[in-house]
């Protein structure tokens, strides 16, 4: 190692690290490369025989790969620089996967080998099939935790508000390109569709930052598309609504009396809410088009500030409110009925995410036990994991 900054519990025991910023909790135990890398964020780990460099261009060694938080370099993954993973935290490069100059901001990705020589991803992957991962990370960070002095450094969550508004700006990049062909199959003459899933007569794969902003130089499904979406919305409406039931708990715990029904909603910022529970989905202009660092986590005002993480999630709420009343069959028209709605939402969502963290384990169980004799006895079952 040389000319390297190494951050709060990182931890290298192998391989080639040099001019590198190596951030907190991330983990490189094997043989490998890693050379002219911005981490600052750390908490991901690099696979044995990742090479990620090099930073010459046969010109002049002025080359950087810039490296999302969370991100996971697979076995014998090639890098060729320069790329930006910054807007793309959380996100897996599989094995054996050369990925070309890019840059991705599609958060909790999994890039994976694709047909015809040109890497295949999918958005929200590990929100949707790998939730368990997550949910074991934010475990994990918070019991290896040795550098007491930098609690700001190393305790921030993973599904925060800087993450959910890269999540805000994915969703839009994907749902960008469904109104776009919505409009041309309209203005041809043909029956148009949401703006959150294609016509059945669109194309199937879309390719490159060209069709979809944040793509980088790799291709997407129709399909993938389609998971990326309910990925991530299913990510923002958890946090909002998580962020307005704990607003509802705090007040009644603070409270010697009932409230009034005008008061709670007022105290949650939901009075007159009918007003805006017709329009459709707010669309928002994507922010990832500019080159730039995010927000760091200890710099966000959320981080610290529970008002402003309230603020933050009040936001969402709002946006997402007409998206949330339209999935619901309750028809009930006032403001009681939908605070009622928001909450019944809330528990769904928490149900479904839970079965997604047990699935995504016990699937794991299932196959070990039919392939590694004596699996079962030696490793914990979904069933009784602390995770």
């Amino acid at each position: 190692t040389a000319n390297a900054i190494y951050g709060a519990d990182a931890h290298v025991s192998g391989g080639e690290v040099h001019c590198t910023v190596f951030g907190p909790n991330a983990n490189g135990h094997h043989q490998s490369l890693l050379i002219g890398i911005l981490w600052p964020l750390g908490r991901g780990n690099v696979g044995y025989g990742s090479n990620v460099g090099s930073n010459h261009t046969g010109r002049i060694p002025d080359q950087e790969t810039s490296v999302g938080e969370g991100t996971f370099w697979g076995l014998g993954s090639v890098i060729k620089f320069p790329v930006d993973l910054t807007h793309a935290p959380y996100s897996i490069v599989a094995a054996g996967v050369q990925l070309p100059p890019q840059r991705i901001t599609l958060p909790f990705s999994l890039i994976t080998d694709g047909p015809n020589n040109m890497n295949l991803l999918t958005p929200g992957w590990l929100l949707h099939y790998s939730p368990y991962t997550i949910a074991r990370s934010e475990v994990k960070f918070a019991n290896r935790r040795m550098a007491k002095r930098h609690d700001f450094y190393t305790g921030w969550k993973i599904l925060r508000a800087g993450v959910m508004d890269m999540l805000v700006d994915a969703r839009e990049s994907l749902l960008s390109v469904g109104r776009r062909q919505q409009q041309q199959q309209q203005q041809s003459g043909g029956e148009g569709t949401s703006g959150n899933r294609a016509p059945a007569s669109a194309v199937q794969v879309y390719k490159t930052d060209k069709a979809i902003p944040g793509l980088g130089a790799n291709q997407l499904t129709e399909k993938g598309r389609q998971i990326g979406i309910k990925a991530y919305t299913a990510a923002i409406q958890r946090y909002a609504l998580r962020g307005l039931l704990h607003r509802l708990v705090t007040m009644a715990k603070a409270q010697d009396e009932v409230l009034s029904a005008e008061d709670v909603l007022r105290h949650v910022g939901l009075e007159g809410v009918l007003a805006v529970s017709g329009h459709d989905m707010e669309t928002t202009t994507s922010s990832t088009s500019k080159v730039n660092w995010p927000v760091l986590p200890w710099n966000e005002e959320a981080h610290t500030d529970p008002e402003a993480q309230w603020k933050h999630q009040h936001s969402l709420l709002m946006k997402e409110l007409p998206s949330i009343i339209s999935s619901t069959t309750n028809t009930n028209n006032n403001n009681i009925s939908i605070l009622s709605t928001l909450l019944q939402k809330c528990v769904a969502l928490e149900q479904d995410h839970a079965k997604r963290v047990y699935q995504s384990k016990s699937r794991d169980d299932a196959r070990g036990a039919k392939t590694v004799p004596g699996y079962a006895d030696v490793h914990v079952a979904a069933e009784k994991d602390s995770v």
